[in-house]
């Protein structure tokens, strides 16, 4: 899915993304849920970005690459 085509009412698919991981292992939950935010932190600062918040933009994805870094070294 691209930026562009976020669904109208996306909150089933944030649902259907839940249970998916709620039926992961254990020790993958952690991790694939941070790198799931991290996309989440992405996307929302790609959209502000075409309303020039550059101060808010930065912020976000330095929080995403934070949340990537720490699933990155999570054990699992």
């Amino acid at each position: 899915m691209s930026y562009n085509s976020v669904p109208a009412d996306p909150m089933p698919d944030v649902q259907a993304v839940l249970a998916r991981l709620d039926n992961l292992p254990n020790e993958e939950r952690t991790k694939e849920a941070l790198r799931v935010a991290a996309r989440f932190l992405e996307y929302a600062a790609y959209e502000m970005a075409q309303s020039d918040e550059a101060r808010h933009v930065a912020r976000l994805i330095l929080l995403a690459a934070e949340m990537e870094r720490t699933s990155d070294e999570l054990k699992g």
